[in-house]
């Protein structure tokens, strides 16, 4: 009488399927990526929104306008340099916060240029300088946004270890070509506000407090 081998237990059968813990870790780095993005377009977009008067009403803007400007594009820069380095691999803690880190910075000094600029025009029947959009003058707004924008990076700070995020190769193909995009725009603004500042100072080294027009086409022609 023979007797039958012991049959092997079975293996169990391994799943790929991704934890759902994973996936929500995944979801927040790419939302944590996707705000960088939001930040640096929306300073540029304030920045926009002044052009409109510069350009299309034909207020120019002061020294103290044009200084809120650039801290608004130093501001952006920080969130940017994130974007960058994302395009080349994952995000380290320590590089999303100082990103972040320059981004209060820069809004923290740029609001108190706009602080100042608002005091300098709070007396009872001061007209302001320039224009104003809803009752407030661009100053007024641009101290509005630096507040916001560094509450928005304080906040990323504090949401660090969950917001960081990973790389745009490996987040989806529309964070790579937005890696390659915002940048750009962040850069379109920042030399075209150069060029404006350009040509309303002219060739001197100091600009008129209150301009009247470009400098460097009134002594050209």
């Amino acid at each position: 009488m023979s007797i039958a081998a012991p049959t092997a237990p079975t293996a169990p059968i391994e799943t790929t399927a991704t934890p759902a813990g994973a996936r929500t870790d995944g979801l927040t780095r790419r939302l944590g990526l996707w705000f960088a993005h939001a930040y640096v377009l929306g300073m540029c977009a304030t920045i926009g929104g002044a052009y409109v008067f510069q350009f299309g009403l034909w207020e120019y803007p002061c020294p103290m306008c044009l200084l809120q400007r650039m801290f608004m594009l130093l501001s952006a820069i920080g969130p940017a340099m994130i974007i960058a380095r994302s395009r080349r691999g994952p995000v380290t803690t320590g590089e999303f916060a100082s990103g972040w880190g320059v981004a209060i910075v820069s809004a923290l000094v740029g609001g108190t240029v706009s602080g100042a600029q608002v005091l300098m025009h709070i007396a009872p029947g001061d007209p302001g300088y320039a224009g104003a959009l809803f009752g407030l003058h661009l100053y007024t707004w641009a101290a509005i946004t630096f507040f916001l924008a560094a509450l928005a990076a304080g906040v990323n700070l504090v949401l660090a270890d969950q917001a960081g995020p990973l790389d745009a190769a490996a987040g989806s193909p529309a964070l790579r070509r937005a890696a390659t995009l915002t940048p750009a725009v962040l850069a379109f603004f920042a030399v075209s506000n150069f060029v404006a500042c350009f040509f309303l100072q002219g060739f001197h080294w100091q600009m008129p407090g209150d301009p009247t027009g470009y400098q460097f086409f009134t002594d050209l022609f």
